[in-house]
């Protein structure tokens, strides 16, 4: 992992370069968690989650690329759904989603327990700030 990191892909000197992010893919409804060290802006959420499914410690097999939703954390301490067949460049471009020592964090969860995870997240928040 030493050589993961935010670097302009293949040639940081040609203008036509696009980024490529080290990312985190969390599991906070199971705890779990996978690093992926090359996130290019063009590529969607799907293209990574295609190679990281099944999960091996999903037993009751929730996590399918069709029965999870993923979010990031704004700038605001809130949380901002993202497309699985958006490229990532759209997410980052909105101007809300927060990249913390450069890399990207996104959260994945069952469709089941979406709901109710996003819920929990924002009271989180929201007594962290002092309104809850």
């Amino acid at each position: 992992m030493e050589d993961a990191g935010l670097r302009l892909v293949p040639d940081p000197d040609d203008p036509r370069s696009s980024l490529s992010f080290p990312a985190v893919l969390l599991y906070p409804a199971h705890l779990e968690s996978d690093f992926v060290k090359a996130f290019n802006e063009t590529e969607c959420l799907a293209d990574h989650l295609a190679y990281v499914f099944p999960l091996p410690w999903d037993a009751a097999g929730e996590y399918t690329l069709e029965g999870v939703e993923c979010y990031m954390e704004t700038t605001a301490g809130g949380l901002v759904k993202v497309g699985k067949k958006a490229p990532l460049l759209k997410a980052l471009s909105s101007g809300k989603v927060e990249v913390v020592d450069e890399i990207v964090r996104l959260f994945v969860l069952p469709k089941a327990k979406a709901e109710t995870w996003v819920q929990e997240f924002k009271a989180k928040r929201a007594a962290e700030r002092g309104g809850g």
